[in-house]
């Protein structure tokens, strides 16, 4: 239950300017939830609030000075009616309340201040005797000779006041070595508790933002008083972790979160949006349509390009992208299907720009594993899991970090995916086995039909260097024609094996590589061009 207390006297040494409402009485309503967004937030504060019978005049003191004025909303429940509700906001004057915080960095600026004075004057003392000492071996080597020459003194006397001598001399160069590598930590520790203190100084923690609240009570009572408002400076990015141990993935969905609205929100619930309210809605443009008769092109010109086939799901394609004719923006891909995730458990986070992990949802689900190597694009064979999405939530796409039995290997990226799809992950290069590729391309015209033909030769060849035998998939790609002027042939006679070629182009073969062993596969296609096709 939150229990209201009366305005206390503020010191004489702290003012608002603009002046505050001070007389108000004081609430305290803690965060409840957060929906956040793709760029911003919207908090719900909720609590129950003693009101008197009458008008009653309330302020909540420690709002983010960043709240969206006009998205301030008051709900009352309990026999009350908001009658007005507005945002202030002043900048504080006067140091008379330190923080806590602030004080403890001073005193410890002090500690320091007065430790490097100490190893300063320490280091200067030693300095000084040492050089006092090394003059003093100085002048007694030079009176070794006179005194042997008139045979006084004795060599372990010599002996023995030179090794006192040095003896001293490296003890205080280690003593002056050491207060010399005290001050260069204090310095650092120094400069550190600095910049924590210059934190806490920053205009952003100098500004008071305040909800006024006037509520109509028709009788004595407590009321359930609820605050929502918008504010910007806050949002969120899927993040997730796959652990791979044996056959089983484990995944787990996060949301990654960032805020510095100048409020912490301590154990809320926080719901991660994909809706893009900033986007708006507009209707179409119309424009007039011109047709005109012309003259049909003689010639054919053909040009090859690249085509991303997006298999996040791998039973479609183009499984990761927006809706057709969406807009295209950066941030949350949720598939063209608004989603609300929420955290598993209320969660604080605090206003400080650094990011937070909150878990989402998780699930595990039977992997099959492979190796695959696509030639053209690396000369490695990688580690694949394929499994299926047996969470009750989407997989949006995000980063994705990779783990095994040994730890953490390095990190992916997926893309969308729907409960019950099958996916993909790489988790890195398999360490035995190496790829290399070479292409020879020649080019004849037909003295007959006139046709152009360019015939591609492929050639892999793969490597084990491990004693163990590989299960390896090779996929490489011939171009796929649109139309009829063109066309592609594959060269069966002269491809090894009996691969597998689908629409999109891609020829795959599927081998064992015994250990230490070598192997060659050959990929031969024809791409031939009408008579008049230009370009290729």
């Amino acid at each position: 239950m939150v229990t209201t207390t009366t305005t206390t006297t503020t010191p004489a040494l702290i003012s608002f300017h603009p002046a505050l409402d001070e007389t108000r009485v004081k609430i305290a309503l803690p965060v409840v939830k957060v929906t956040l967004l793709e760029d911003r937030a919207q908090v719900r504060r909720e609590g129950t609030v003693a009101l008197q019978a009458g008008r009653n005049r309330l302020a909540l003191w420690g709002l983010a000075p960043v709240v969206q004025d006009v998205s301030l909303r008051v709900d009352a429940q309990g026999g009350a009616k908001v009658i007005d509700a507005r945002v202030r906001r002043a900048m504080r004057v006067g140091q008379a309340e330190k923080p806590e915080v602030a004080a403890a960095l001073e005193q410890r600026l002090l500690d320091l201040e007065r430790q490097y004075h100490d190893a300063a004057e320490g280091g200067a003392r030693a300095a000084q005797r040492g050089v006092v000492v090394v003059d003093m071996m100085h002048k007694a080597m030079a009176e070794v000779p006179e005194d042997a020459g008139w045979g006084l003194g004795h060599p372990k006397t010599w002996e023995e006041t030179f090794e006192s001598l040095s003896s001293k001399a490296r003890a205080l160069h280690a003593d002056e070595r050491t207060q010399r590598a005290t001050m260069e930590r204090l310095a650092e520790e120094v400069a550190h508790v600095v910049t924590k203190r210059e934190l806490l100084d920053r205009p952003d923690h100098r500004f008071e933002c305040v909800a006024e609240i006037d509520l109509d009570a028709s009788a004595a009572g407590t009321v359930t008083l609820g605050l929502e408002y918008v504010v910007p400076n806050a949002l969120w990015r899927p993040f997730h972790t796959a652990q791979l141990v044996g056959g089983k993935l484990r995944f787990t969905c996060q949301a990654a979160v960032w805020q510095n609205t100048g409020e912490d929100w301590p154990n809320a619930q926080l719901v991660f949006s994909t809706a893009r309210s900033s986007l708006g809605h507009e209707p179409p443009k119309l424009s007039d349509d011109r047709l005109q008769a012309k003259k049909r092109e003689q010639r054919v010109v053909v040009e090859a390009r690249e085509v991303a086939v997006q298999h996040a799901g791998l039973g479609r394609g183009g499984a990761g992208g927006p809706p057709a004719g969406g807009v295209q923006l950066p941030g949350v891909d949720d598939g063209g299907d608004v989603q609300n995730l929420r955290a598993l458990h209320p969660v604080t986070v605090p206003s400080d720009g650094r990011p937070s992990f909150v878990p989402i949802f998780s699930f595990d689900a039977e992997a099959a594993t492979s190796l695959v190597a696509m030639p053209e694009l690396d000369g490695k064979a990688m580690f694949k899991s394929v499994q299926t999405h047996s969470g009750k939530h989407p997989v949006l796409a995000g980063p994705v970090e990779l783990v095994r039995a040994s730890g953490f290997i390095g990190t992916t990226r997926t893309l969308f995916v729907a409960p019950g799809e099958r996916f993909a992950l790489g988790f890195g290069p398999d360490p035995d086995v190496r790829v290399q590729r070479t292409v020879d391309v020649t080019e004849e015209v037909d003295e007959v039909d006139k046709w152009r033909r360019k015939t591609y030769a492929v050639s892999v060849f793969l490597s084990n260097l491990g004693a163990e035998d590989k299960a390896l998939e090779v996929t490489e790609r011939m171009p796929v024609s649109e139309i009829e002027q063109v066309e592609v042939t594959l060269m069966s006679d002269k491809t090894s094996g009996a691969p597998e070629l689908n629409e999109h182009g891609m020829v795959a073969w599927k081998m064992t590589l015994p250990g230490s062993s070598r192997m060659r596969l050959s990929l031969t296609f024809v791409v031939a061009f009408a008579p008049g096709v230009q370009g290729l």
